[in-house]
């Protein structure tokens, strides 16, 4: 597809569950639940970066070491797939869906000042926190600004419930006592400030409530204005045939995936697979906390994981089932002998071929990719829609 508006799941290649964290909203910035010690987390050791080994247990030409792809997975007739029309022609509710989503990055945001806070509502606030008169790294917003929710129990003890009933405007003390387990800080000149089971005063500024936002309409000038650069869009109906191809496509891709899974054989996921994936999989999640100054615990714990063990055995039941998926693309690739050149890699990294060979640590992970995408691209040329 000329645009990637849409990523298709069954090119979901490298699996990636802490981008897909990071698409959530864990972002540390100032519109996003502040990371400082204010927030209910008893860690506050940012992660450091780690090294990604994309060919590990890879062969110079893209294969699973010691992995015989005919020994675990039987394929289907997957040339002679018929797709009925109605599986794939996406509703006007998914067009709208898709031009709401577009709508949404240009919306104007709004602030309310002339009513209290009240439960449930997204604030903007500022504080600065102190314990026994001393102010402490990790508890001030330094007038940045941070987007909460009243209520809710993303900062320390009931810091977030005292906001309630305070107007735009006012400043006023939010009295918090730290958990006997909270993690030590330092006062501006680097001594140690202890946290643990200690009375903290948060001066909190209420600097407004968030409003409904108002979104644009969908039409020819907001298109040509706001589109045309990366889509090359100059009108509605231009923009709606080529969202309307894109959910088509991808309902295609969608259908075809289920009908592999379903009618494919594939015994098992090779140890050595599953333990490359996840550990890498491990080092993307460690590199988004470090990229947002955050500890890997509390990145867990911001999308509900209790400890790195459960997020490991989320990605075993989430992700199985898109493994299984690559290694039946490959086992396509092969039975069709679609192993992918270093020519097909100059082709696609083009000038950037020495940088993205340098990146992955050699053509083992590019060819790997290429390999699941010529099994996906086999399928979806030679399937048809009746």
């Amino acid at each position: 597809m000329k645009h990637a508006m849409i990523r298709l799941a069954a090119l979901a290649l490298a699996i990636s569950m802490a981008a897909g964290l990071v698409a959530c909203g864990g972002t540390a910035s100032s519109g996003s639940t502040s990371t400082s010690a204010a927030s209910d987390s008893s860690s506050t050791s940012a992660a450091s970066q780690a090294e990604i080994d994309f060919s590990k247990n890879l062969t110079e030409d893209g294969k699973w070491v010691d992995v015989n792809l005919t020994d675990y997975v039987t394929l289907p007739d997957y040339k002679n797939i018929t797709i009925p029309t109605d599986e794939i022609t996406p509703t006007e509710e998914d067009l709208e869906s898709q031009r709401q989503a577009f709508v949404e990055q240009y919306a104007t945001a709004t602030e309310i000042t002339d009513r209290a806070v009240e439960d449930g509502d997204q604030v903007n606030i500022d504080y600065v926190g102190s314990v026994d008169g001393v102010e402490f790294t990790g508890g001030n917003t330094n007038g940045a600004g941070t987007t909460v929710t009243a209520g809710s129990t993303a900062y320390v003890d009931d810091f977030l419930t005292q906001i309630i009933g305070h107007m735009p405007g006012e400043t006023f003390d939010v009295v918090v006592t730290f958990p006997d387990d909270y993690n030590d800080s330092t006062d501006a000149d680097g001594n140690t400030i202890v946290l643990a089971g200690k009375e903290a005063v948060f001066k909190t500024t209420i600097n407004y409530i968030e409003g409904d936002p108002i979104y644009p309409e969908f039409n020819d000038a907001f298109v040509a204005e706001n589109l045309q650069s990366q889509y090359g869009w100059t009108t509605a109906d231009q923009a709606n045939e080529e969202i309307k191809s894109t959910l088509t496509e991808y309902n295609k891709a969608q259908y075809l995936q289920n009908y592999l899974l379903e009618n494919a054989e594939v015994k098992e996921v090779p140890e050595v697979i599953m333990n490359t994936l996840l550990e890498q999989e491990e080092a993307n999640l460690n590199n988004t906390a470090a990229t947002n100054g955050l500890p890997v615990d509390y990145l867990l714990m911001m999308y509900g994981y209790e400890s790195l063990d459960a997020f490991r055995e989320d990605f075993k039941t989430q992700y199985t089932d898109q493994i299984k998926l690559q290694m039946i693309y490959e086992a396509i690739a092969d039975a069709e002998g679609l192993q992918p050149t270093d020519q097909d890699l100059k082709d696609v990294f083009g000038d950037n071929y020495d940088t993205a060979l340098e990146t992955y640590g050699g053509t083992a992970y590019p060819l790997h990719q290429l390999r699941i995408d010529n099994g996906y691209n086999f399928v979806m040329e030679n399937a048809t829609v009746a």
